[in-house]
């Protein structure tokens, strides 16, 4: 899926690929309190697909695609994209109502959400 995200984002805009994410999201998951079991399992293989391939400096496509795979099993999940300053830099991941799903609270903490998806 991580993948696949990073060939859309390569061929289409970041406003078409937020766009198609915000519809798949919403036709497909259901408003809920918890992660189901499957969608529990999904973030667990994301964590550890990290093993095989670095999460360094992708993770607007982590994200986008967690949040997809999320949707299939009806986990409604949102990607959050942050900035700091100086220097500047951005940062994007995913999370169900307050809980970060893939990554550490002390390194989202460092972002002012600037949008949410």
């Amino acid at each position: 899926m991580q993948r696949r995200v990073e060939a859309r984002l390569a061929k289409h805009s970041l406003a078409l690929v937020l766009s198609q994410l915000r519809s798949v999201v919403e036709s497909r998951s259901e408003s809920q309190f918890e992660i189901s079991e499957k969608g529990r399992r999904c973030i667990g293989a994301f964590e550890d697909a990290r093993l095989l391939r670095t999460a360094a400096d992708r993770c607007l496509s982590r994200s986008i695609a967690l949040a997809t795979c999320l949707a299939a099993y009806g986990d409604r999940a949102r990607i959050v994209i942050g900035v700091h300053t100086p220097p500047f830099a951005a940062h994007c991941w995913t999370q169900h109502r307050d809980t970060v799903l893939n990554d550490s609270v002390e390194e989202v903490l460092r972002y002012e959400p600037i949008l949410v998806v």
